[in-house]
């Protein structure tokens, strides 16, 4: 069983190949409304919808290391997995493939060295902050550095994909009806911004599969998927289409009436209009 590693060790990482050590102190922190990790797509380049904000610290002349920055569309953003505590040398990957893989053969999290990179689109720079989106961080990621990245250097289309060219899942279209969207809407407005890019994550691969997707079934007998305390009821079409066609409440009412509140959200589930259609 591989350890865990010391709380000492998320405050300042350190890496000691037995002759030596390296201390890497964080240079800011990205700050986003993803705060699980299943807010967050399993990489960044497909969430399109997805954006935020990467604040570096200020009085150590961050601002001049950004002069020029603004010229490049994507950059490289290297950052802590600070939510991880252990690694696993052999991981399930979310999609292509069934069977585990070696870790260093996947981008998993739960790696020795919770160091991950991430090429994002730069949005725009004003000071010490900048806008960023298709990330795959999540709110409160210590970043470690930043570079630019570079067409002629960094892109290998002819590169061999390895394990993830097996494939065994299958890509779906997600759509949402009329309903769906305006449910949706309305959580955005009321402080439930990341159900739509988890549902465009989550039903765009493989939605039918239950190792992957925590999947329910509603008491009428519709299929769901799960988001914390919320479900949306969705259907497939031959042509691998995943439509959601609602949003329901997973509290019952005698739950909505009860004082107890570990997620902090049973006021906007009593709010929610369509509190009732589950």
């Amino acid at each position: 069983m591989v350890p865990e590693l010391p709380d000492s060790y998320w405050t300042t990482f350190h890496f000691d190949p037995m002759i030596s050590s390296v201390t890497f102190h964080p240079i800011g922190q990205f700050h986003s409304d993803a705060k699980y990790p299943y807010d967050v797509p399993r990489q960044g380049v497909v969430a399109e919808s997805s954006t935020g904000i990467i604040r570096l610290n200020p009085d150590s002349r961050f601002e001049e290391a950004l002069s020029d920055l603004d010229g490049f569309d994507i950059i490289w953003v290297l950052f802590l997995f600070h939510r991880n505590h252990q690694w696993h040398p052999m991981v399930r990957p979310p999609r292509h493939v069934s069977r585990k893989v070696g870790l260093f053969a996947t981008r998993s999290p739960y790696r020795p060295n919770p160091i991950g990179i991430s090429a994002v689109r730069l949005l725009k720079r004003e000071g010490l902050a900048l806008w960023i989106s298709h990330h795959d961080l999540l709110d409160g990621t210590p970043i470690l550095d930043i570079k630019p990245y570079l067409p002629y250097a960094d892109a290998f289309p002819e590169a061999s994909a390895g394990w993830t060219a097996e494939e065994e899942g299958r890509e779906c279209q997600v759509l949402f009806s009329p309903l769906a969207q305006e449910q949706l809407s309305w959580l955005e407005n009321h402080g439930v911004p990341c159900i739509r890019p988890f549902l465009l994550t989550q039903l765009g691969y493989d939605p039918l599969n239950p190792n992957r997707h925590r999947l329910v079934r509603t008491e009428s007998g519709e299929r769901a998927i799960a988001y914390r305390t919320w479900r949306a009821v969705f259907q497939m079409t031959a042509d691998d289409t995943a439509t959601v066609t609602s949003i329901f409440s997973a509290y019952t009412s005698e739950e909505l009436r009860s004082g107890d509140d570990p997620y902090a959200d049973k006021q906007v589930h009593r709010e929610f209009p369509w509190l009732d259609n589950p």
